[in-house]
């Protein structure tokens, strides 16, 4: 089995058990095995939930007493809120799952599902722990969920592709600005007003009465010189 890199790293220190759970998640999301991966992420719920009552249950307790009996136990949780609204969430996608003859094959669901888990484990181990803020600011990599390796660049697939679709977007606007400074919008075509003729009639006229004039002179030059040899 290759080795792979798991986003509730930082759940190993303080409960391998539940680790394990969320690690195992991730492994059957990336194999698409959606249903699994939500049955699994309520068993992990389930676990977080028994852990945070630190004892305070009873060993036949179904999830939903514990869940209904946590609000007592997470006094000093200032996100007990929210960490008790992604429990109950994680645990209705689990029954739905089980219960359920359609595959939800996009795994949308199960992404879903994930990622609450995520933001639970970052509070549980608050709750466990004590306030850290490297783990606080931690964030769902999605491209370590479906690689099972931790992205050199740090960039989840969500970045990368809000990354390439800005791309897109510049070329087309670069691509739209080429198109509206072509040389025809630069320099716009108007149209020419009609050319005026130049053999007007009053052209015409004066062109004759030169032509005849001209005529005149040349024959009145010959005359004179056919005149002078005789």
């Amino acid at each position: 089995m290759r080795k792979t890199e798991s986003n509730f790293y930082f759940l190993k220190e303080i409960n391998r058990n539940i680790f394990k759970l969320a690690r195992e998640a991730e492994a059957l999301y990336r194999d698409e095995y959606f249903q699994q991966c939500m049955t699994q992420t309520r068993c992990f719920a389930e676990n977080v939930c028994r852990e945070l009552l630190n004892g305070n249950h009873q060993p036949n307790d179904t999830f939903d007493t514990m869940l209904a009996n946590l609000d007592d136990y997470l006094i000093n949780c200032t996100e007990k809120r929210e960490i008790i609204s992604d429990l109950y969430f994680l645990k209705k996608a689990g029954n739905q799952s089980v219960h359920t003859r359609a595959v939800d094959k996009d795994g949308i669901k199960a992404l879903e599902c994930l990622q609450r888990a995520f933001e639970v484990a970052v509070m549980f181990y608050s709750a466990k722990n004590g306030q850290d803020a490297s783990v606080a600011r931690l964030l769902f990599d999605e491209e370590l969920l479906v690689t099972g390796k931790r992205s050199k660049d740090k960039n989840t697939l969500k970045e990368k592709y809000l990354q390439m679709q800005a791309k897109e977007e510049e070329m087309n606007r670069r691509k739209n600005v080429r198109k509206s400074k072509s040389k025809f919008d630069r320099y716009p075509t108007v149209s020419k007003a009609k050319p005026t003729l130049f053999f007007t009639p009053s052209r015409k006229v004066k062109i004759g009465i030169w032509g005849a004039l001209a005529a005149i002179s040349l024959l009145t030059l010959g005359v004179i010189k056919l005149l002078l040899v005789i």
